[in-house]
């Protein structure tokens, strides 16, 4: 079943008279207690796609759908969608205010939704934060006080705090080393199962993903041009930037490797390998196994 999914969704932005087109008609969803992936090179539209559905962006078009209810209009739904949905970002020190203590960050969340006294809150932080493998030695330490590993810990028990349905993963471990990364992986697949979480995990790094996704969105230049479920689409990967991505998952890609697209039809010519005239045509969904869809003429 779906908790969140998206019809269509535009986000576009005028940057010196051109309209950039971060998410041009985008459809995915995530199911619930699964992890559902969102891939692409840095730039491509991800995480914009995040916060259109956080709200942190207007939507341009199309509609985000979050547990049946249609909630494009997210001002107007602002708590529904905030208790429900929560973010972890790639960068603890600048989504943590560096002017607080652990304690206040996690007091000034919970306060978002519960009128609830210091005395009664602290109970619930110092939970959350054994829940997220820390301990209550760090709740009055500022950020600079912790590790990369404890803030982003920080940061997940923030996410966690108020029991949301889902929580956006937007690149959790890029700015951590490998023995740390592991250890936040862990601790993000045992929180899943313990608190029934959906998530939503945006990732350039296809190795990573292959380790936690059950469900896979391939995205260049703010469309969808691959999806399915992560074995068949390791599997038998069948867009051309598919391909690409998967041989290329041993660089971390950079925002540079990404070509402007200036012509109508696929998004992805001038950059394929198999171009052919048809592709100025823009290609529709095709499913080709069960749940493994590609936006490719042929294929």
């Amino acid at each position: 079943m779906n908790i969140v999914e998206t019809k269509g969704l535009k986000k576009y932005f005028k940057r010196k008279k051109q309209l950039i087109k971060a998410v041009d008609g985008v459809d995915i969803f995530i199911k619930k207690k699964q992890v559902t992936a969102l891939v692409g090179e840095s730039g491509c539209g991800k995480t914009t796609l995040a916060k259109t559905l956080l709200g942190f962006y207007n939507a341009d078009g199309g509609r985000i759908i979050l547990e049946d209810k249609d909630i494009t209009r997210i001002r107007e739904n602002y708590s529904f969608v905030r208790e429900r949905i929560q973010i972890v970002f790639q960068n603890p020190s600048l989504s943590i205010d560096p002017r607080y203590t652990v304690f206040r960050t996690l007091l000034e969340t919970l306060r978002v939704f519960k009128k609830v006294s210091i005395e009664m809150a602290k109970g619930t932080i110092i939970d959350f934060l054994n829940k997220a493998g820390l301990d209550e030695t760090c709740l009055y330490l500022y950020p600079h006080q912790l590790s990369g590993g404890q803030a982003q810990r920080v940061s997940i028990a923030r996410a966690l705090i108020n029991n949301p349905r889902v929580v956006i993963l937007d690149e959790p471990t890029s700015n951590l080393d490998v023995s740390t990364t592991v250890k936040i992986i862990d601790l993000l697949a045992e929180l899943k199962d313990k608190e029934s979480l959906s998530y939503f995990f945006i990732s350039h790094n296809l190795k990573l993903i292959a380790k936690v996704a059950d469900y896979i969105f391939v995205m260049y230049y703010g469309k969808i041009v691959e999806c399915g479920p992560k074995d068949i689409l390791y599997r038998n990967p069948l867009h051309p930037y598919t391909k690409l991505l998967i041989e290329a998952s041993e660089y971390k890609l950079k925002s540079a490797y990404i070509q402007g697209k200036s012509k109508e039809g696929c998004v992805f010519r001038g950059r394929c390998a198999i171009e052919k005239p048809h592709c100025e045509v823009e290609p529709e969904a095709k499913e080709v196994e069960p749940g493994h869809f590609v936006f490719c003429h042929y294929i």
